[in-house]
C-alpha cells in the first residue's frame, strides 16, 4: 500500500506555527518513503470558521516550498475530491444512519437546559461529568418519530463498558484507555454537521490516508476514535503524536496571540529555508552534530525513530541564530533576490522611496557588508540608513579620548590627510584601499584609528557602523569625498 499523509486544519483564523511544523513532519514522512501528502479542510465547527483562512493556508504553503499532492481543487485524478468537509455532508449522514440502524449509535433529544443542570449536579457530588446515557435505549422506532416531527436531536455513538482500548503509537509507543471512562460522543450535532472525531474517520478511511503525524494534544480523542473505526469495521491509519511545542519559560504556546501566526515570522523576516529547518529541530533530531540543512536533506535524514518523546522548546535565540547562519551561507545574487521580495511585500513605502532608487550595483554592494551581521531582514532598513540618506552631522561624535581624538583639530587634521588619499585613489578593491591608508597614515607618523575614526563618522554619521574601508568600498570616491568635505565644514 502507498503510503499517504495528510493534514487537517481547521479554517479559524490565522495559520499556527505548530501547524506548519505538523505540515512539515508530515510532508517529511510521505516523501520520505515515496508517498503522497494531502491537505484536507475541517471545517465542520462553522461557528469559529473565518473566510480568508483557506486562503492563508493555501499561501503558506506556497511560501514554504512544499506543496500537498491532493488539496481543495475542483477536479483530483484519484476521485477523492470534495477535500473540504461541509462539501461532503451526505456521506458522513450515510455512514451514521448505518450505525444507527444497527443499534451502534442513538437520537439523543436531551436539551442544553437538562445537559447543563446535569454537568451542575455532577460536579456537585465530585462526579466525572459525563452524559448520562439517557436518550441510549430509546426504541429506533419511536425515536424516528421524533426526528420526523423536527424535533432537535444530535447522534452519538455507544461507548462499550469496561473494555480496555490499545494502540500502538509510532512516538508514544503502547497506550491503553478505558472505554468506562468516556462518554457516549456525539457524532452528529444539531446543526446536521459532524463533530471533528466522527467526519476525520470517515475521510482518513476513504481517502486512503496510512499515517498521520498530529500533536499530541490529539492523544486523548484516540478512544473515540478507536471505538468509531470498531463499529464501521475499519482499519486507522498508524498515528504518531508529535511532542508539544512550549515557549522558552516552559509555557504552551498560546493559540490567541499573534507570535504563534507563521505570517508573524515572514513579517519579521525570517527566511523560509531557516524557519523551517527550525521547525524539523522541534521534536526531531537526525543525530548528527550539524544543525543546517535544506528541505531535500531534511527528507532524506528524516526516521521516525528519531522523533522525540519530550515536548520540544521554542527558542527565538536559536532560531535567530539559525536564520543568520542561512544569510551568511546564501550566495549573494540569491540573498538579494530574497530582500527585493521581502521589501516589496513588507516594507514597501521603504522599498518604493528609498531602496528602489538606487542602482542595484550599490544596493547589493551594501547587502554583502552586512551579510555576516544581520540576523533578520528587517534589519536592513535601520542598518543602512547611512547609506540611504543624509543625516544631521554631529562633530561631537568625532571626539573620542579612546582613539587618542582629544580635540577637533586633530579630527580635523585626520579628515584633511582621507581626503588626500580619496582624492588620488584609483581603485576601490578593498585591499587597495586598506593598503593606501595604511602607508599614508604611516607616513605621516600617526595611528590607524586617529585617522579611521573621524572618517567613518563622516561617512556615516553614526557611532556604530562598518569600517571605514567597507563604507569606502559601498559609497564610492566620489559621494566618500562628498560626506568628508559636509564634516570639515561642520567643523
Amino acid at each position: 500500500m502507498q503510503v499517504k499523509t495528510r493534514v487537517a486544519p481547521s479554517p479559524t483564523g490565522f495559520v499556527h506555527i505548530w501547524f506548519l511544523r505538523t505540515a512539515l513532519f508530515n510532508y517529511l514522512f510521505a516523501k520520505k518513503n515515496n508517498g503522497i501528502f494531502m491537505l484536507r479542510i475541517e471545517d465542520t465547527d462553522q461557528w469559529r470558521y473565518v473566510e480568508w483562512s483557506i486562503e492563508a493556508i493555501d499561501k503558506m504553503f506556497d511560501r514554504m516550498w512544499f506543496w500537498p499532492q491532493e488539496w481543495p481543487k475542483p477536479y483530483n485524478d484519484l476521485g477523492y475530491w470534495p477535500y473540504i468537509q461541509s462539501e461532503r455532508l451526505s456521506i458522513y449522514r450515510e455512514y451514521i444512519e448505518k450505525l444507527v440502524k444497527e443499534w451502534k449509535a442513538y437520537y439523543c433529544f436531551c436539551s442544553t437546559d437538562r445537559l447543563t443542570e446535569l454537568r451542575k449536579e455532577q460536579e456537585s457530588l465530585k462526579l466525572p461529568t459525563k452524559y448520562d446515557e439517557h436518550c441510549r435505549n430509546i426504541p429506533y422506532e419511536e425515536a424516528i418519530v421524533r426526528v420526523n416531527a423536527w424535533e432537535k436531536y444530535v447522534v452519538r455513538l455507544k461507548m462499550p463498558k469496561w473494555e480496555k482500548l490499545v494502540f500502538n503509537d509510532l512516538v508514544k509507543w503502547r497506550v491503553e484507555f478505558s472505554s468506562s471512562e468516556i462518554e457516549d460522543t456525539v457524532i452528529l450535532k444539531s446543526d446536521w454537521f459532524p463533530t471533528y472525531h466522527w467526519a476525520v474517520i470517515i475521510d482518513d478511511y476513504l481517502m486512503k490516508v496510512t499515517h498521520v503525524f498530529r500533536g499530541e494534544e490529539w492523544l486523548p480523542s484516540m478512544p473515540k476514535q478507536i471505538v468509531m473505526a470498531q463499529a464501521l469495521w475499519i482499519e486507522l491509519p498508524d498515528y504518531a503524536h508529535l511532542p508539544n511545542v512550549l515557549w522558552i519559560d516552559r509555557k504552551k504556546l498560546s493559540k490567541r496571540t499573534w507570535d504563534v501566526a507563521v505570517e508573524s515570522y515572514l513579517k519579521k523576516w525570517y527566511l523560509v529555508e531557516a524557519l523551517i529547518n527550525y521547525l524539523a529541530f522541534l521534536g526531531w533530531n537526525p543525530k548528527t552534530t550539524e544543525e543546517i540543512f535544506s528541505l531535500e536533506e531534511l527528507v532524506e535524514k528524516f526516521d521516525i525513530k528519531d522523533v522525540h518523546k519530550a515536548w520540544a522548546v521554542f527558542d527565538v535565540e536559536k532560531l535567530n541564530w539559525m536564520n543568520s547562519e542561512y544569510i551568511k551561507r546564501s550566495n549573494i545574487d540569491d540573498l538579494y533576490t530574497k530582500l527585493v521580495d521581502y521589501l516589496k511585500e513588507y516594507f514597501v513605502e521603504f522599498y518604493d522611496n528609498t531602496f528602489s532608487q538606487f542602482p542595484e550595483e550599490y544596493n547589493k554592494k551594501i547587502l554583502k557588508e552586512l551579510q555576516t551581521r544581520l540576523i533578520k531582514f528587517n534589519e536592513f532598513e535601520w542598518l543602512t540608513i547611512f547609506f540611504y540618506n543624509e543625516a544631521k552631522l554631529s562633530k561631537e561624535l568625532l571626539i573620542n579620548e579612546k582613539m587618542w581624538i582629544i580635540n577637533l583639530d586633530i579630527a580635523k587634521n585626520s579628515l584633511k590627510l582621507g581626503l588626500q588619499v580619496l582624492e588620488n585613489l584609483d581603485s576601490l578593491s578593498p585591499d587597495d584601499i586598506k593598503n593606501t591608508f595604511i602607508e599614508k597614515i604611516k607616513e605621516n607618523s600617526m595611528k590607524n584609528w586617529q585617522v579611521l575614526w573621524p572618517i567613518r563618522v563622516s561617512l556615516s554619521w553614526e557611532q556604530f557602523s562598518p569600517g571605514a574601508f567597507e563604507l569606502i568600498g559601498i559609497l564610492g570616491i566620489k559621494k566618500s569625498i562628498e560626506r568628508i568635505q559636509k564634516m570639515l565644514d561642520v567643523i
